[in-house]
């Protein structure tokens, strides 16, 4: 049976256009499409609900974290991961739709509170610190045999400025061509390939991508820097099995948030401008699983409002470097989306243009990442991409019919071709 398959490509959500800008109708994916902010604004402005949203992603943040880690480095994007499925959940209904939203944390408000939420972040993230470079952009690359919605296409392009370009899907190499000119393009080349050919599904009607780029310097001055280059050295990194290994760690003293929490330590380091920092958890004993599994029934809000001002920190923090690709799709069930995966279960009939007889289900959740950690600041990227496959339904059910030889009968052998009659009978009485 031929199956029909749709991707979904997020980033890691830490931006985009500016506060107050109208949405843009762009058609060409390869180009940057998300509006770039020209004034700072003082901070994120969100109405009583949509600050609710934001403690509710939080906590799925830690639950996703908890449920990803596995003893070794890790770097991974809830905000990314966040409007995959956001943008994947307008084409939803149903209870498909309903668990998406209830996994995200986002209650009974509806689809439309969601879209409305995600445009607020998306419009003023990136305006609220000009020092540090944001950048997100969507793009739809679709079938020309598999149009969209047009409802579908005009929420997404409203509420996550996402271009929609339609084109021939009979070239692989063409379609990842494209796909990864746009990846290294809308992060600077810091994720420059995302899918090879050979990736590309021949059954393929749809990619719908989201990338993000996020470079920032550390707070400080030329002739005040938060890390010298020259204050790094080589020093002891205990493991959680007690091995001890060497790394380059930066080394800092000055005046920080800082916070005591049950277990662990918290500090701040800001970047250049004040609006975003790095919060470093430092596990009091060496127990990070055990930090990680704590931080499930920890509120952000509850460690955001423990942090004092002014506390005068040395610090060592290892220079680090982390690229990870995951298939979240299994965290994802464990975490309560599930009818979604589910074949002939799931409810996907809201993005694409009937097509008789087809259902879709979510096949699968990859997400890449990588960030970079030194001296002179922190780069990263994310890119999340939700599978959507598709397959003709069997058709409606068809009448049972009941046979029971319960009573006398008459039996015959032939041969099938020539219509033969071999042997005959009547059977009264078995």
């Amino acid at each position: 049976m031929k199956r029909f398959i749709a991707l979904t490509a997020a980033g890691m959500m830490l931006l985009t256009s500016c506060s107050g800008l109208e949405y843009l109708w762009v058609k060409d994916p390869i180009k940057i499409s998300s509006p770039t902010p020209q004034e700072q604004i003082t901070k994120v402005t969100l109405n009583e609900t949509q600050t609710g949203y934001v403690e509710a992603g939080n906590k799925m943040a830690f639950r996703f974290l908890d449920a990803m880690f596995d003893g070794d480095n890790l770097i991974c994007s809830p905000l990314s991961l966040q409007y995959a499925l956001a943008m994947t959940a307008n084409g939803a209904s149903g209870e498909t739709q309903q668990e998406i939203i209830d996994f995200l944390g986002y209650g009974s408000e509806g689809i439309d509170a969601l879209n409305e939420y995600s445009k607020a972040l998306l419009e003023q993230l990136p305006a609220v610190d000009l020092d540090v470079n944001l950048k997100v952009t969507d793009a739809l690359i679709v079938s020309n045999d598999f149009p969209l919605l047009p409802e579908f296409q005009q929420t997404v392009e409203k509420n996550y400025y996402a271009a929609v370009d339609n084109m021939d899907f009979s070239d692989p190499g063409e379609i990842a061509a494209r796909i990864n000119k746009w990846v290294k393009k809308s992060t600077d080349g810091f994720i420059d390939k995302l899918l090879e050919a050979d990736e590309i599904d021949e059954d393929a009607v749809a990619y719908l991508m989201n990338a993000l780029y996020f470079k920032a310097k550390w707070a400080g001055s030329k002739h005040s820097p938060m890390f010298r280059e020259e204050g790094t050295r080589p020093e002891d990194f205990t493991l959680s099995n007690g091995t001890k290994v060497k790394v380059d760690m930066m080394r800092n003293s000055g005046y920080h948030q800082y916070a005591v929490m049950d277990g662990y330590k918290v500090l701040v380091l800001p970047y250049a401008g004040g609006k975003f920092n790095m919060y470093i958890l430092l596990p009091d004993k060496n127990d990070i699983e055990g930090l990680v599994n704590k931080l499930q029934a920890t509120a952000w809000s509850d460690i955001l409002n423990n942090l004092k001002q002014g506390v005068e920190v040395i610090v060592r923090l290892p220079k680090f470097s982390i690229e990870n690709k995951y298939d979240l799709s299994e965290a994802l069930v464990s975490l309560g989306v599930e009818k979604a995966f589910q074949e002939g279960r799931a409810e996907f009939d809201m993005m694409f243009q009937p097509k008789p007889n087809y259902y879709y289900w979510i096949n699968k959740v990859i997400q890449k990442s990588r960030i970079n950690v030194s001296e002179w600041g922190t780069e990263a990227g994310s890119v999340t991409v939700v599978e959507m496959a598709g397959d003709l339904a069997a058709g409606p059910p068809q009448e049972i019919i009941e046979f029971y030889a319960d009573h006398p009968f008459v039996f015959i052998i032939g041969e099938e071709t020539s219509g033969t009659i071999l042997f005959e009978g009547v059977v009264t009485n078995p």
